[in-house]
């Protein structure tokens, strides 16, 4: 065989060589192409979980969470929307219960849980889970009162003065169970129901509703039971798993010569709030508010939409999950309402509320090898 010239080899070596950074660099687009494709329809994936896992934003006339029938361990669906009457049709006027009057009647700050409706969402799962013990126990103290947690609670409202609960308590004396656990009892009638007295406290029942409060705010407790809902008042404005009304007058005058951040100025620019959430894996939060006299809200909403924007921006493009919540945020103004929509994650809310998990600060601990250390002894 003839030996081909040193110029002819060193050329069909380059050729080869070429050959293989063309071959290499084609399987590196390849697996690059393929990593791509994957990793787009696990992002893909993830913020479809995410958004099946958002329940729907609370809305006037939506239906509440059913509870749970015995014996069924399968977790119902989030709440969702129901249809409202078409435009130009009469919505029926709700009548006021008397926790609705609770909540519907003045107050600086008022809240309402509607448990019932939370008893099977991952709120209460990790409830259980981190505190297995205490819910437990408190769940055994209040059987021993006549009350099935789980079951007979529906909704409690708090207020400055006290609080209220209602569930399935007509007919079982719950007030008066309660009150037999406190020393120096008294009792007395007020509006034809009896109320039971200790040195700082109180307690009455109307019914499906218990109050308990301080001793002096238990004639004021139940007058917001007993009395209707105020003039203009609407029932049907109580709504979500979880409502929450103030004034703001507590925020007033706070931060005065500081500079206040954009929330901060939104919020002393309204003249009052309502806060109405839905919660499941995550929570979708709505915020209406009442611009203060001689404030535009369409400022207001100026402000709040180049917050959310800021947010976005700082958002990490790979974080799917605070992305995709971020893009459910919308702020719009209808008459003289704010109204702003949130979709947050539940565990983001526990970790900064510094929610309490014994039960995970434990297991956390026997995992710690440090944690097992132990002096050395003979």
């Amino acid at each position: 065989m003839t030996d081909l010239p040193p110029r002819a080899s060193a050329a069909r070596e380059r050729t080869a060589r070429d050959l293989r950074s063309a071959g290499l660099a084609a399987c590196v687009l390849v697996l690059s192409g393929v990593a791509w494709v994957w990793m787009s329809r696990n992002a893909v994936e993830r913020r479809e979980r995410v958004l099946s896992s958002v329940p729907a934003f609370p809305a006037r006339g939506q239906e509440r969470q059913s509870r749970r029938p015995p014996g069924d361990s399968s977790r119902p669906a989030p709440p969702r929307r129901v249809d409202l009457p078409p435009p130009g049709e009469p919505v029926r006027a709700a009548k006021a219960d008397p926790m609705t009057s609770f909540v519907l009647q003045p107050a600086h700050n008022v809240a309402l849980v509607h448990v019932n409706a939370l008893l099977n969402t991952p709120l209460f799962d990790r409830i259980r889970q981190c505190m297995p013990a205490e819910w437990e126990k408190m769940s055994e103290e209040m059987a021993q009162l006549g009350i099935d947690l789980e079951r007979d609670l529906d909704r409690v409202a708090v207020t400055a003065d006290g609080m209220a609960m209602s569930g399935f308590f007509d007919g079982k004396p719950i007030a008066h169970n309660i009150a037999r656990s406190w020393s120096d009892l008294e009792e007395r009638e007020y509006r034809g129901h009896p109320i039971w007295l200790w040195e700082h406290g109180g307690i009455a029942q109307v019914g499906n509703l218990v109050v308990m409060g301080p001793r002096g705010s238990m004639d004021k407790l139940l007058d917001r039971a007993l009395d209707p809902a105020p003039e203009g008042a609407d029932p049907q404005d109580v709504y979500g798993d979880v409502f929450m009304h103030s004034d703001l007058s507590d925020l007033r005058g706070r931060g005065e010569g500081a500079n206040p951040d954009v929330m901060g100025a939104i919020l002393e620019g309204l003249s009052g709030v309502t806060v109405r959430a839905n919660v499941w894996d995550m929570v979708a939060l709505s915020v209406e508010g009442k611009p203060q006299p001689g404030r535009s809200v369409n400022d207001l909403s100026g402000m709040a939409r180049g917050a959310i924007a800021l947010v976005r921006e700082q958002l990490d493009p790979s974080n799917v999950e605070l992305a995709t919540l971020a893009e459910l945020a919308k702020v719009s103004a209808s008459g003289e309402s704010l109204n702003v929509e949130l979709a947050l994650p539940m565990n983001d809310i526990f970790d900064k509320l510094h929610f309490p998990c014994p039960a995970r600060e434990q297991g956390s601990a026997s995992r710690d090898p440090s944690s097992r250390l132990s002096p050395s002894g003979p």
